[in-house]
């Protein structure tokens, strides 16, 4: 799960400007490294040398030493325009530099020594424990860590007088967090809507699923109401930049529909995006088995008894 305030999205296929600090970095690999090694191809035809089919191969293994020994001894160490102090505005540094500023400057990373920790990173709403639970932008959640605090005042004051402290997770707001002031126990508190929901809920998602209630003037199940909005995103049906933002987002987290025969057939011409969620799923399901170089090599010759070499691919 990303940290708060951190949502990842999959950038479109084909569209590189959806991911320019990723792209600027193969570009830099391309020119400083790969297209100095042996039978380099290169993105098209006009880069690509004389006989290169004749040239050295390498595995990827002997391929990934190459390129962590690159980043490690050229990478890391030159200079680039993006990376500035706000101290030293006129002065390029390098990775290696900017990170060893930032070490002096905050210290090293310090992981917490308690799991208990992360509930303080989460975002405190105040709330009345009323005697059905706590009601949270339109969510009702309860469970048994709340029996002794039920129409009970808190001993809280100030602007929040009465009150006690829920923790939201803005990622996953199946479940919110109760700490016990007595004996600092933390309890989770489920949402009564959370029944069917396998996987994680964001509070966008659930902002969606209750404005889509309202609209309708009935009961919509937040599981069904993302995936409706996952399944028009992928068919270009979106047009909302608000509802688009949120199908991006809803795409990153693993799904839990069971898609039936008819709509295989559908769901397989979905965009990327929506075709990594059934990648993941399946993933789960049977983690891939990897054969080593040799099985490779005899199960070609295998399946091509004519052949004395192997052919040359293009890239």
């Amino acid at each position: 799960m990303p940290p708060a305030g951190i949502s990842v999205q999959p950038a479109i296929p084909d569209k590189p400007t959806d991911k320019p600090a990723l792209e600027r970095f193969f570009k830099s690999l391309r020119l400083s490294l790969l297209d100095k090694l042996s039978a380099y191809k290169g993105p098209n035809i006009a880069s690509r040398g004389k006989d290169v089919e004749k040239g050295a191969f390498y595995y990827v293994t002997e391929l990934e030493d190459l390129i962590r020994e690159w980043v490690g001894d050229v990478y890391h160490l030159r200079a680039h325009r993006g990376l500035r102090d706000p101290l030293l505005p006129k002065v390029d540094l390098s990775p290696q530099e900017m990170f060893n500023r930032g070490i002096e400057f905050s210290g090293l990373l310090r992981l917490p020594a308690a799991e208990d920790l992360r509930y303080e990173l989460m975002e405190v709403q105040w709330r009345k424990i009323h005697h059905y639970g706590v009601d949270i932008d339109g969510r009702r959640y309860d469970g048994p860590g709340l029996n002794t605090y039920r129409a009970r005042r808190s001993d809280y004051g100030g602007a929040h007088a009465g009150k006690w402290p829920i923790l939201v997770d803005a990622d996953d707001v199946r479940a919110v967090y109760f700490q016990d002031p007595a004996d600092k126990r933390w309890h989770r508190l489920e949402w009564r809507l959370a029944a069917g929901i396998n996987t994680p809920f964001s509070k966008d998602a659930a902002d969606y699923t209750r404005r889509i209630s309202i609209a309708e003037h009935r009961h919509v199940d937040p599981q069904q109401a993302v995936e409706d909005l996952l399944a028009r995103w992928s068919r270009e049906e979106v047009m909302g930049r608000r509802e688009r933002n949120l199908a991006i987002r809803l795409a990153t987290q693993p799904s839990s529909h069971v898609f039936d025969d008819d709509e295989v057939t559908d769901h397989a011409s979905l965009p990327g995006v929506i075709d990594l969620l059934t990648a993941r799923q399946a993933r789960e399901a049977a983690p891939p088995q990897h054969a080593d170089d040799l099985d490779v090599f005899e199960r070609y010759y295998a399946e091509h008894p004519d052949s004395e070499v192997l052919e040359v691919f293009d890239e």
